[in-house]
């Protein structure tokens, strides 16, 4: 009895660190694929243009006046960087981003790949996520920006939701479907609404006399299958008649990226 217990137990030792090692060359599950998007918001620099021969011109925009026209976004390996164009007010269109969380590094495409990043982002650990790009200094360039990740995917902004996003310093009073709302700076609120019919919104904030002042009215309608964001934002240059603005940006759900073969 004495030797089988002996054996036994040699037995089970032997087994442990086996198991163990097992375990540690275990590969590691492959992260489902995910998509970033970007969405600049502001406003177009004063149309320019100059005449020859009688016919007009439009200039390009004073540098620094609107975002990069195009930049490479990359996660670490410069050289599978992609691009993406920029437009105020337009979401862009879907890259690839890998799983886990760390920086996604932004680059204008005219300074290069060795060139300091235009913007480092640091991306969520899991899920598509929409990044919101805006000035830095509303009265200086694009050269400096700042940026809010919000995550993009269905369960975060589902079909038959309004997510109402305040960029701007202060707090902006809304009404929404009826509903009053006062949403701080740097806040969101989220809400559902019915398909197929407008639901009315109303966007004010405190004028330099304490008063509510109107920046927006209009309405939100949404299809089936649709969500919707809107963006307040402080406007760019010195605009003191409407100091905010915002942004309405309604879509279909995004169709989710393919898996690699």
């Amino acid at each position: 009895m004495k030797f089988s217990r002996l054996v036994g137990m040699a037995l089970l030792l032997a087994c442990g660190p086996l198991s163990a090692q097992e375990g540690e060359t275990t590969e590691k599950p492959k992260l489902p694929p995910r998509q970033v998007r970007f969405l600049p918001v502001g406003d177009l620099a004063t149309y320019r243009f100059e005449e020859r021969d009688g016919v007009q011109y439009e200039l390009e925009p004073p540098p620094g006046s609107v975002p990069p026209r195009e930049v490479m976004v990359g996660f670490g390996d410069e050289a599978e960087a992609s691009a993406v164009r920029l437009l105020l007010g337009r979401i862009t269109e879907p890259l690839k981003a890998p799983g886990g969380g760390g920086p996604m590094l932004v680059r204008r495409r005219e300074d290069g790949a060795e060139a300091e990043p235009w913007m480092r982002v640091n991306r969520p650990e899991e899920g598509d996520f929409l990044v919101l790009l805006w000035r830095a200094n509303p009265k200086g360039s694009w050269a400096e920006a700042r940026s809010l990740v919000l995550p993009d995917g269905p369960t975060a902004a589902p079909a038959g939701e309004v997510r109402v996003v305040n960029l701007s310093p202060v707090p902006v009073g809304m009404v929404f479907n009826g509903e009053q709302i006062k949403l701080p700076a740097g806040k969101i609120t989220r809400h559902r609404v019915p398909i197929g019919k407008d639901a009315p919104i109303w966007l004010g904030a405190e004028d330099v006399k304490g008063k509510l002042k109107r920046f927006h009215s209009g309405a939100v309608f949404q299809n089936r299958g649709e969500r919707t964001l809107v963006v307040i934002y402080r406007a760019d240059g010195d605009q003191k008649r409407l100091p905010l603005k915002a942004v309405i940006r309604r879509e279909p759900m995004p169709q989710p990226l393919k898996k690699d073969p």
